[in-house]
């Protein structure tokens, strides 16, 4: 987080030597929220540069566009299909049933820490005991996964997430597409769900889905909705357990105000994924030439002239943050990631109202180009 910051001060836009090549990062606050929201700003796969289009990368893990398009990686008609088919699963409405499903898991992992204290175990990972567990059992439950497919799914996202082996982090990208795949072809064990339902849509002459985006548009929820929301929860308990019991935040109120706060100072996309200029277009006086691949930092532009890394203040409430994102590509699924880390922090602090970070074992912050999280965040429960 320093150095992200640190790239703001040299300049609004800075450029940057990427894989042989140059990219374009815009910092500038005022200048991000422009970018994000600039008409001739593409996301579509079909913009990416033949030279992003290596193995291990995001972007060059994309499928063809003939087969599928992701919702974060495509414009215009293509992308407001997609959205507005993902739209039912995320409706108010829905997003109150899932908010119930999470509150039942919640407790279902506090009680297992508590059984876990009271054998005398009272230190853990809140990261892997706690706060990434819930994001994947909820997803799990949201896709209609049966037990065993998400003990596969565990599997395969510990390596992704957590292994320090780059090579066996590709392998288990590629394990998840199978997994993914295989559940898509059949689909009998499955419970009813996101999966089942984009299925019965890929049906029929008028079908409006095809397997080939149920796969994707899958894969997708998964990764954003697993990672991001674990790391939101993360950071926030973080801020807590750092702060004397009396500085917690308590009432409902106090834990939103929270959770944006961690959202402003932590965002887990603080680069978000990539954009390329439709034609050459001028940012505050920087020219990026058409085609260039171009990043925002949300990092950045969350924090004030001057600000430092290690600046959380829960008064601010998280004040303008540009964590989801603007415009048409504002993350689709907001309002459940809130939810999900307000029920998850609210259980945490109410049923271990003691619990503190570790005086022996140090927490860690693991960083990649796009993505920020805690790897390890010990505490003592009591």
């Amino acid at each position: 987080m320093p150095e992200l910051l640190a790239a703001a001060r040299v300049a609004p836009v800075v450029r940057i030597p990427y894989l042989g090549q140059h990219a374009w990062v815009v910092c500038d606050r005022e200048l991000v929220k422009v970018a994000l929201a600039h008409p001739k700003m593409g996301k579509d796969i079909t913009l990416v540069p033949e030279f992003m289009k290596q193995p291990g990368l995001m972007v060059g893990s994309q499928p063809p566009p003939e087969y599928a398009r992701a919702m974060i990686m495509s414009d215009g008609e293509d992308h407001a299909r997609i959205r507005r088919l993902h739209a039912p699963v995320l409706s108010p409405r829905n997003t109150e049933k899932w908010g119930e499903r999470v509150s039942v898991k919640v407790e279902g992992f506090l009680d297992e820490l508590d059984q876990r204290g009271a054998q005398g175990d009272n230190e853990v990972n809140v990261v892997t005991d706690y706060t990434h567990k819930i994001p994947l059992a909820f997803i799990s439950e949201m896709l209609g996964l049966p037990d065993e497919a998400e003990r596969q799914l565990r599997s395969i996202t510990d390596v992704m997430l957590y292994s320090s082996d780059y090579e066996a982090r590709t392998l288990a990208v590629r394990a998840l597409y199978g997994a993914v795949e295989g559940w898509v072809a059949d689909p009998a064990p499955l419970r009813d769900g996101v999966i089942t339902g984009l299925l019965a849509s890929s049906n029929g002459i008028d079908a409006a889905v095809t397997e080939g985006e149920v796969i994707v548009w899958t894969l997708g929820m998964i990764i954003t909705g697993y990672e991001t929301t674990g790391s939101l929860i993360s950071a926030s308990l973080f801020e807590a357990l750092r702060r004397p019991v009396q500085e917690r935040p308590k009432t409902d109120d106090e834990i939103k105000a929270w959770i944006e706060e961690a959202l402003r100072v932590h965002p887990p996309f603080p680069h978000p994924t990539w954009r390329f200029p439709l034609e050459d277009i001028e940012l505050g006086g920087y020219l990026i030439p058409k085609g260039a691949p171009v990043q925002v930092s949300i990092a950045a532009a969350n924090r004030e002239p001057g600000e430092g890394a290690d600046s959380f203040d829960s008064a601010r409430g998280g004040h303008g943050h540009l964590s989801f994102g603007l415009g048409m590509h504002y993350c689709i699924g907001a309002s459940l990631v809130r939810l999900e880390a307000q029920i998850a922090v609210s259980g945490f602090l109410r049923r271990f109202p003691q619990a503190r970070l570790s005086t022996t074992t140090p927490y860690e912050w693991e960083s990649e180009w796009m993505i920020r999280r805690m790897s390890v965040l010990p505490a003592t429960l009591r």
